[in-house]
């Protein structure tokens, strides 16, 4: 892979890379960059032109804030998160549908003639095996409603942060479905793109970009529903608006 300058995107010859010292030198901008930073994609530029931003994001200013948004709708991501939450949910549902009549039947509720209750030894569920069974269907029901919510969040979701009268507010959701954090801007000492390693079910190792704001208290985590292009105009623009040398 040849590393290429996220300012002027132009092909940095191997002759201005050091790969021991992980740095790779752009003579056209006389600029230095760090060469695992282009090779990941982690390139933060701050001279990012905010009146070019790819689609499905949006730069906005006016007298008294700035709006940098992007929206997290991905088709194929939504098509496979579909297809994943049907299935998902419809093997719990079998189960779940088990637990609610159950609990029915020890509440005395008469239930439909076409509803057909579960039995245990040929009698009614116990009490304690249908407490049980709630408790182990509790964690795969939180997985399906998070499922459900990364679906429409793939649809419809949105991450947009305002910045107006020194102070920033990032929100994360769907319509006034979402998540908010306010924060200083005085306190921002730096923005960048992180990768932060996780495992899954499998034990697989996996990887989740994400933006990083630093401030003097805790970092400020989010992004990670974005896609790679939208993710890394967020990130620049951020810290062209809140990062002043």
């Amino acid at each position: 892979m040849t590393p290429t300058c996220p300012r002027c995107k132009q092909a940095i010859p191997s002759e201005d890379i050091n790969v021991a010292k992980d740095i790779a030198f752009c003579r056209n901008c006389d600029l230095s960059h760090r060469l695992s930073d282009l090779a990941t994609g982690l390139v933060v530029d701050d001279e990012v032109d905010v009146n070019r931003p790819p689609a499905g994001v949006w730069y906005e200013r006016n007298n008294c804030s700035v709006v940098i948004g992007a929206t997290h709708r991905s088709l194929g991501q939504a098509f496979g998160l579909l297809f994943f939450c049907l299935f998902w949910n419809g093997i719990v549902s079998v189960f779940l549908s088990m637990a609610v009549i159950s609990t029915l039947q020890h509440l005395g509720v008469t239930l439909s003639s076409w509803v057909h209750p579960p039995t245990s030894r040929g009698g009614p569920v116990p009490v304690g095996l249908t407490i049980f069974l709630w408790i182990f269907l509790t964690p795969f029901i939180a997985v399906g409603f998070i499922l459900l919510g990364a679906f429409l969040s793939s649809l419809a979701g949105r991450t947009q942060i305002r910045i107006e009268d020194r102070q920033g507010t990032l929100s994360t959701g769907i319509g006034p479905l979402s998540f908010r954090k306010r924060f200083s801007t005085a306190e921002v000492r730096g923005v960048q793109l992180e990768e932060r390693p996780w495992r899954d079910s499998r034990g697989n190792s996996r990887c989740q970009t994400q933006i990083v704001i630093e401030t003097d208290g805790n970092p400020i985590k989010f992004g990670s529903m974005l896609s790679p292009e939208r993710r890394r105009f967020v990130a620049s623009a951020l810290k062209k608006e809140l990062v002043r040398s």
